[in-house]
């Protein structure tokens, strides 16, 4: 299982999650983490295990899309090392590849995206999509997401994030079944290694968390 360290960012932070309500992400306690700075953040967490690849959202831009994000650039500028995926809120096909940097991967969050048809016309392939669940519902400004074929989904389960619920195996399981020729990355209320245990049984490869990771309750030898 490869996992994936998530980050949230408002106003250049590090905000951690309390469910789907963006409103209630605060700055981490200091058991957590020591620092709220995601420069030292990011430095923290690959001094707990080697990884690769960061999930990083940018909540203002999801909020309200910001095409001028130099703070992400300095990041992906200073971690050459890591492949990104990143949610800042693209709306439109115009919005895509606005980074100086090469090293990340555009996600198309269901949220806040509505221009699939371009998308698909453009035969624009190099992005992860993500499944926003809230409530059991796909939150979607339309349904056009149907008509994508993408390698990858993030089944997104927002009322998980931050919870001690575990996985939403419910949304995972449709996710799979809508897209059976995608990779599927599991995404909220991750708790332990038996939950990734379980993941793995259904077939998922990787997956975002970054509470178990901050507590500790992950062992890393043979993910």
């Amino acid at each position: 299982m490869k996992l994936i360290p998530a980050i949230d960012l408002k106003n250049n932070k590090v905000v951690f999650a309390s469910g789907g309500d963006r409103n209630y992400y605060k700055t981490p306690s200091t058991d957590l983490s020591p620092t709220s700075d995601p420069i030292k953040f990011i430095e923290y967490l690959i001094s707990l295990y080697n990884f690769n690849t960061i999930y990083l959202a940018d909540l203002d831009s999801i909020n309200k899309y910001d095409a001028k994000n130099y703070f992400i650039d300095t990041l992906l500028c200073k971690y050459k090392n890591i492949n990104f995926i990143i949610d800042n809120g693209v709306r439109d096909f115009t919005h895509i590849n606005r980074f100086k940097s090469k090293n990340y991967t555009q996600i198309i969050a269901t949220e806040s995206f509505f221009d699939y048809t371009t998308l698909l016309n453009e035969n624009y392939e190099n992005f992860i999509l993500s499944l926003d669940y809230k409530e059991s519902k796909i939150i979607s400004k339309n349904d056009d997401y149907k008509i994508l074929k993408p390698k990858k989904v993030i089944c997104m389960n927002l009322d998980s994030i931050g919870s001690d619920k575990g996985p939403n195996y419910k949304n995972i399981i449709l996710t799979k079944k809508n897209y059976q020729m995608a990779d599927i990355i599991a995404s909220g209320g991750i708790r332990n290694n038996k939950d990734i245990s379980k993941l793995k049984k259904e077939g998922i490869k990787e997956s975002i968390l970054l509470t178990a990771i901050l507590r500790k309750n992950i062992s890393y030898y043979n993910l």
